[in-house]
C-alpha cells in the first residue's frame, strides 16, 4: 500500500468519489514500468564485468608463461573486440564500452609497467579518463559516466598524493595555492554530470545521470571536507588558512543549496552535503576544545556532536516529508 496516497485519501470527505479512486491507487500493485529494459541492461553490464574479470584472472594465472608481445596483443585484442562490438551491436553498446573502458586501463597499466615510462600514477588515470572520454560521452549511458567519474576522481586523489587523512594531518596541510587548485579540480568533476545533462548530443536517458551525479558530488564533498578539516586541525603554529577554509565552506554550502532547490534537488545529495557540513563544523569545534585538554573538553565535544547529529536528522526528516509532499501534490 502506498502510504502517501492513503494519507491523502484520509484527508478528503468520505462523500467524495475521489476517496475510492485514491484508495484503489494506494492498494493497487501497479506495473513495473520499463523493468524489462532495466533488467536487460543490468545483465549486459554484469556480463561485461564477468568477461573483463575472466580475462584478468586468466591473464594473472598464465602471465609468467606468456611472452611480452603475446600479453600486449591479448590486451589490445580485447580492447579492439569490445570497441567493434559496441560499433556493430548497438543493443549491447553500453556493456561493450564498459568492458572497453576497463581493458583500456589495463592496457595503460601494462605499458607503463613493462616499458617503465616513469610517469606518476595520477598521470595514468588522467590519460585513462581522457582517452575513454570520447566513447563515454557518445554512449549517453549513466553507468559509463559513473565509471568515468570514479577514474577521474582517483586521478585527482592521486595527484594530491594523499589517500589517508592521517597522513595529511601528520605532514601538515597543503599550501594555499595547491589546496585552492585541488578544490577547483573537485568542482570541475562535480559539475560534469550537470554539464552533460545540458548538451542534447551527450544527454543520458532521462535527462540527468543521477548515479554519476551522486558519485561526483560525493567525491567532491569528500575532497572539500578533507581539505577543510586538514586546514583546521593541522594548521602550522595554530594558524588557519582562512581563504581555503572559506572556499571549502562556500563550496559545501553551495552544494547543499543546489541540492535543495531547482532541477538538482535530490535527497541523497542533501544527505551527503549535510554530512560534509557536520564534519567541518565538528572539526572547528574539536580545534576549539582541544586548546584545553581534559575530561570536560571531551564531554563538551561529545554533547555538541550529539546535538549536531540530532538537529541534522530532524531537519533531514522534515526535508524528506516536504519532498514527498511535492511529489504527491500533482
Amino acid at each position: 500500500m502506498d502510504p502517501n496516497l492513503y494519507q491523502a485519501a484520509s484527508q478528503l470527505s468520505p462523500d467524495e468519489g475521489r476517496v475510492a479512486r485514491l484508495y484503489a491507487l494506494a492498494v493497487s500493485p501497479g506495473e513495473a514500468s520499463g523493468l524489462e529494459s532495466h533488467v536487460r541492461k543490468g545483465l549486459w553490464v554484469v556480463a561485461a564485468l564477468l568477461l573483463g574479470c575472466g580475462l584478468i584472472f586468466w591473464v594473472a594465472a598464465n602471465w609468467q608463461e606468456q611472452s611480452r608481445m603475446f600479453r600486449l596483443g591479448l590486451i589490445q585484442g580485447a580492447l579492439l573486440v569490445s570497441v567493434l562490438t559496441a560499433c556493430l551491436w548497438p543493443r549491447v553498446r553500453p556493456a561493450a564500452l564498459f568492458c572497453a573502458t576497463l581493458v583500456l586501463g589495463g592496457l595503460l597499466a601494462f605499458v607503463g609497467q613493462t616499458y617503465q615510462t616513469g610517469a606518476d600514477a595520477w598521470q595514468l588515470f588522467a590519460v585513462w579518463a581522457a582517452l575513454a572520454l570520447i566513447w563515454v560521452a557518445l554512449s549517453r549511458s549513466d553507468w559509463l559516466w559513473l565509471l568515468w567519474v570514479l577514474i577521474a576522481a582517483t586521478g585527482i586523489a592521486m595527484w594530491t598524493g594523499r589517500f589517508d587523512l592521517w597522513d595529511g594531518l601528520s605532514d601538515g596541510p597543503d599550501s594555499q595555492t595547491q589546496a585552492l587548485l585541488n578544490m577547483a579540480l573537485w568542482l570541475l568533476l562535480a559539475v560534469v554530470p550537470a554539464l552533460v545533462s545540458q548538451i542534447s548530443v551527450l544527454r543520458v536517458q532521462g535527462g540527468m545521470g543521477w548515479w554519476s551525479h551522486r558519485v561526483a558530488l560525493g567525491c567532491a564533498l569528500a575532497g572539500w571536507t578533507g581539505l577543510g578539516v586538514m586546514q583546521v586541525l593541522a594548521g602550522y603554529d595554530g594558524h588557519i588558512s582562512v581563504p581555503v577554509l572559506m572556499v571549502a565552506a562556500l563550496l559545501i554550502g553551495g552544494a547543499l543549496w543546489l541540492s535543495l532547490k531547482g532541477r538538482f534537488q535530490h535527497f541523497v545529495c542533501i544527505c551527503l552535503a549535510t554530512l560534509a557540513v557536520n564534519a567541518l563544523v565538528l572539526a572547528l569545534v574539536g580545534r576549539w576544545v582541544a586548546q584545553d585538554i581534559g575530561v570536560e573538553s571531551f564531554l563538551i565535544f561529545g554533547l555538541i556532536a550529539m546535538g549536531c547529529l540530532g538537529l541534522s536528522v530532524r531537519w533531514l526528516m522534515g526535508v524528506q516529508r516536504s519532498l514527498r509532499a511535492q511529489e504527491v501534490a500533482p
